[in-house]
């Protein structure tokens, strides 16, 4: 999908279903349980009192967005962005952006501008937390961007939670402080899924616009900030420039914060202060807010975690040389439960994966993983239960690193920063290929799909005729009951199974053909080929 616009992205979801729109007024406080009132659309409340802003909530939350805007089945969205992150285009600078439609620098900065509200009942103050955060490495020139969250300090100041040593603005915020410098940031409010999806990945020596154009498909517009070096997509709704005073350190309270774990976040955190040098946005824009937390975190906008996870996972395990087919994080597991549906051909593939999948993140999930064959859908809660119960040993199908990285969001790591490890699970669930094991014993009993139209001008048979010409066909070779069904479709269904009785006494069962053990004439009901008993 190209480069879209906010409006042509509003428009766009609307057009696929996606979006339920409050034309009423609301006031800033209404905002919190309007978002947590629904889970499989968007929002876009067209009226905030006391603002100028349209606010649009929940535009990345559901998986029918995500494969809209990736152009594939919903069955094939890690698959998708498995391919897409591999992909590079340069960008292209433009001179001007509808975001330089109003520009606001010295006195007239003001954040409460923007809606701000207490999302959840704990957390320290409101935020603004659909951002992402763009820099650039002081040493290699490289854009960086990624999602990250600001605690409302004043009308020009917030805090920035970069806390985890693993994420880029984090590492690339350490190089400024070690230079005695602070670090120049763009703060981007707005954008369409793709563009979420994309800030997802970062790779070594690889510029994030490229990547962003590797997922449009084209060259990505930028266009140049006001007051630093930085660059933001064109499409940008609201772009607030400033520095991140990384001389100062880490030394601010930020927090507590309603987690997309649907938690708390551990403690009071120590984080960098943003002071903001200049805001630009467009007249008559949205703005745009990620729901996060609540009583259904798995169904909030914060699941572009999950994809990111699943993206990982697939490539991982294509590069470790095994079959993956899908990677699926159920909603309910917050990014912390993953399943993959592999096509196992070694002894040791299932618990490979396992070791893959609990390893490969940068995002440092999932905590648990489980592993299936090919024949189970991993997206139907049922159908992963089947297979847990029958398919699943505890004694021997059950993998646990110990000490592996996880978030410090963990409340079991108690802890408010990283470095934290636990305990990971891996629960193998597929058919053993390795040992005595009979593998019919583990399919699925399906049901038998219909016969289709019985074939035009069938002769009619009598009971009695029906009777020997099926005696005919038992001869030839031993038939199942579905072989013979299929045979005399077509003939009366009562006469069909009346015929059979009168041949059922003179027939026994091939007892070692399993799994149909097919009817042959014999004098025994049990017949054995290879004379076993």
């Amino acid at each position: 999908m190209p480069q879209q616009t906010m409006s042509e992205f509003i428009c766009e979801l609307e057009n696929i279903g996606q979006l339920r729109r409050i034309p009423e007024e609301k006031r800033s406080d209404e905002l919190p349980t309007l978002m947590d009132s629904v889970h499989d659309k968007a929002i876009l409340v067209e009226k905030l009192k006391d603002c100028d802003f349209q606010f649009l909530a929940g535009a990345y939350s559901t998986r029918e967005q995500y494969a809209h805007a990736l152009g594939c089945d919903i069955r094939e969205i890690s698959s998708k962005i498995a391919e897409l992150a591999t992909k590079r285009v340069k960008p292209e600078v433009v001179d001007s952006a509808p975001c330089k439609e109003v520009v606001l620098k010295g006195d007239d900065i003001d954040l409460t501008k923007f809606p701000l509200f207490l999302y959840h009942p704990h957390d320290g103050h409101a935020y603004l937390q659909d951002v992402n955060v763009v820099s650039r490495h002081p040493d290699s020139g490289l854009i960086n961007w990624g999602m990250y969250r600001l605690m409302y300090r004043s009308r020009n100041e917030t805090n920035v939670d970069m806390r985890n040593d693993s994420h880029n603005s984090r590492v690339i915020a350490k190089k400024y402080q070690a230079l005695g410098l602070d670090m120049p940031a763009a703060m981007i409010i707005g954008g369409p899924t793709l563009d979420k999806i994309a800030c997802m990945f970062s790779f070594p020596g690889v510029d994030d616009w490229d990547i962003l154009g590797g997922f449009y498909g084209k060259p990505a517009k930028i266009v140049k900030c006001e007051t630093n070096d930085l660059t933001v997509p064109a499409s940008a709704e609201i772009v607030i420039e400033g520095r991140i005073k990384t001389t100062e350190g880490w030394v601010y309270d930020e927090g507590p914060y309603g987690e997309f774990t649907g938690t708390y976040g551990g403690g009071l955190p120590h984080n960098c202060r943003f002071v903001v040098d200049c805001i630009t946005y467009r007249k008559g824009g949205v703005y745009q807010y990620a729901t996060i937390g609540g009583l259904k975190p798995g169904l909030t906008d914060m699941m572009i975690f999950s994809l990111a996870v699943e993206g990982d996972i697939f490539t991982a395990l294509k590069n470790a040389g095994l079959q993956v087919l899908d990677v699926y994080m159920p909603s309910g597991g917050c990014t912390n439960i993953a399943y993959a549906r592999i096509r196992t051909r070694g002894g040791g593939d299932a618990k490979q994966a396992l070791s893959v999948m609990l390893s490969c993140s940068r995002q440092w999930f999932p905590k648990i993983a489980y592993v299936f064959d090919e024949d189970v859908d991993i997206f139907d809660d049922e159908r992963v239960k089947w297979a847990m119960a029958w398919r699943y040993d505890p004694r021997k199908d059950t993998v646990i690193i110990p000490e592996l990285n996880v978030l410090p969001l963990d409340p079991l790591g108690q802890t408010d920063h990283p470095p934290v490890n636990m305990s990971k699970v891996g629960f193998d669930c597929t058919i053993p290929l390795v040992g005595d094991y009979d593998h019919f014993s583990f399919e699925a009993a399906t049901v038998t799909e219909p016969l289709g139209e019985p074939p035009q001008n069938v002769e009619k048979l009598t009971e009695d005729e029906l009777a020997k010409s099926m005696a005919d066909f038992i001869r030839e070779t031993p038939r199942t009951w579905l072989d013979i069904l299929k045979r005399f479709h077509g003939q009366p269904n009562p006469l069909i199974y009346r015929a059979f009785g009168q041949l059922r006494p003179k027939l026994g069962r091939v007892a070692d053909r399993r799994p149909n053990y097919p009817y042959t004439f014999a004098d025994t009901w049990f017949v054995y080929e290879n004379d076993k008993r």
